[in-house]
């Protein structure tokens, strides 16, 4: 059996100025077997406030993963650049195999993630939601 990324989680925090009742990090969650996207927003006291889940059709659901498939590849572990925005994104991608692939970064994202934004972006107008995340918060 191939090796394939199952789940991917992409969470994305501000630690700036900001109450800690604001949704200050946002996870995004995509689960291949089960062709679901889960979005929730929680406060600086890590609190959920919102929390959505969308159904993927299959198709767009494999095409999502063969892209991170492609793409991680030639990943590295850390895209982060000094900056002082507060802000910070962390990506985790679990294998069959049970292996996890951790990249992180602050306001520069891994090469094709623009293309990982803008898929994950569809899906969530596709099933209707009017979430609008951050994402990597820097594409």
């Amino acid at each position: 059996m191939k090796d394939r990324i199952t789940c991917f989680k992409l969470h994305w925090y501000d630690w700036g100025l900001c109450c800690a009742d604001n949704a200050v990090q946002e996870e995004i969650t995509v689960y291949r077997n089960k062709n679901i996207l889960v979005i929730k927003e929680l406060n600086g006291y890590g609190v959920i406030c919102s929390c959505e889940i969308i159904h993927i059709e299959v198709d767009k659901a494999e095409a999502f993963f063969e892209l991170l498939e492609k793409a991680s590849v030639d990943w590295v572990d850390d895209y982060s650049v000094e900056v002082c925005d507060g802000s910070a994104w962390k990506m985790r991608m679990w294998r069959s195999s049970h292996k996890v692939k951790k990249v992180c970064g602050t306001v520069e994202c891994p090469p094709h993630g623009k293309e990982i934004e803008n898929l994950i972006r569809s899906y969530i107008i596709d099933g209707k939601s009017t979430a609008e995340p951050r994402l990597f918060g820097c594409c």
